[in-house]
């Protein structure tokens, strides 16, 4: 009724519309506070899809879902932004990856990045390493699950020092955000 949708039959077919939309339409007679998380996350989401909003904004929009969930999420916020917008706003990088044609880094309430995610990953190109031990002193280095340690160097093409035989590896989103919010600290 807030959302000032026509009567009670128009009503009841959008709140159907978008219970199906986010896989809660089985649930529809259940209370809230039986559902678990991820299922509140997707009634949150639910709310905001009711009346084809023609801008949609979420605040870390994927905490609690499983995978599964996950990707339903992004499908369905794929498919609202064909003809609309949305605003996302998350530390989730693989929820960037997957939905955002363009980010925003904010510093402290002020845009410090606006581009691609393929720029802001460029930003990383050539400061991305793996090697066999963590450097010394090194702040950005974790080890991987092969063994090696990722390491993230301040200067491009400069190997970092102490790490044994390193070598360049792809640069990630998430390498590029991080050493954008390193360097704008």
């Amino acid at each position: 009724m807030l959302k000032e949708l026509g009567g009670r039959r128009a009503r009841h077919e959008e709140v159907r519309r978008v219970l199906d939309a986010v896989g809660l339409y089985g649930r529809r007679h259940s209370r809230v506070r039986r559902l678990s998380g991820g299922m509140r996350q997707r009634l949150a989401l639910a709310c905001a899809l009711l009346g084809e909003p023609r801008l949609l904004l979420l605040d870390e929009p994927t905490i609690g879902l499983d995978p599964e969930q996950r990707i339903r999420f992004r499908d369905l916020v794929s498919e609202f932004t064909r003809d609309r917008g949305a605003l996302l706003s998350t530390h989730q990088i693989e929820d960037v990856s997957a939905l955002c044609a363009r980010v925003l880094v904010l510093d402290a309430g002020r845009p410090a990045f606006d581009g691609t995610p393929e720029e802001l990953t460029a930003h990383a190109r050539g400061r991305v390493w793996s090697a066999p031990r963590r450097p010394a002193g090194a702040a950005t280095a974790w080890r991987e699950p092969d063994g090696r340690y990722r390491v993230l160097t301040p200067e491009a093409a400069a190997p970092p020092a102490g790490a044994g035989e390193a070598h360049p590896v792809e640069p990630t989103l998430e390498d590029g955000y991080l050493l954008f919010t390193m360097e704008h600290r």
